[in-house]
Parts: C-alpha cells; structure tokens; sequence
C-alpha cells in the first residue's frame, strides 16, 4: 500500500537550495541524476514507509540518506495515509542539533 508523500515548505526550500547549488557548480548531467535519484527514493518510500531509521526521541519520524550527499527527514502519518517531508538537506551542511 503506498503513501502519498507530501513536502513541507522547510523541505522544498533545502531541495531547491540544493538544485541551486548544482546548477551553479555543475553540469546538467549531474542535476538530472539528482532528479533521477529523488524521484526513485521517494517511491521506494511511499512502498516502503519505514525505509529510513527511526527517531529515536520522537514517534513516526524518520531520517536518513537519500544519496550519498543528501540527507531528509521525513514524518509518518500511518492514519491517514501520508508521509510528510520534513526536511532535504545537503549532507556537507553543518550538523543538525539532536
């Protein structure tokens, strides 16, 4: 059964600013691979809701790798059917605090 996936503002922004940040240092080849990778995690997680570790600290939140250099956060809402995207950001930002 797949989940429908929604974005917060907070996770559209930390994907654009990494799109940004490729089409400023990069070729279209790799923004395109990007794309490519983003999409194919984010259905392998409406299948798959539980992919990422769980938070320790807090219910239903997850977070992990979506490649090797973007991280996301991402809340379930099993009830009504939806995983809400906290967070993407580039994996060589400074850390998060716990």
């Amino acid at each position: 059964m797949a989940l429908e996936i929604v974005w917060s503002k907070r996770a559209e922004n930390g994907y654009d600013k990494i799109l940004r940040h490729l089409e400023e240092e990069w070729t279209e080849r790799e923004i395109r691979n990007f794309i490519n990778e983003t999409r194919q995690f984010l259905s392998l997680l409406e299948k798959n809701p539980h992919l990422l570790e769980p938070s320790q600290v807090r219910k239903n939140i997850y977070r992990g790798p979506m490649n090797r250099l973007t991280i996301v956060t991402y809340r379930v809402k099993p009830r009504i059917k939806l995983i809400e995207l906290l967070n993407v950001r580039s994996s060589r930002q400074r850390p998060l605090r716990k």
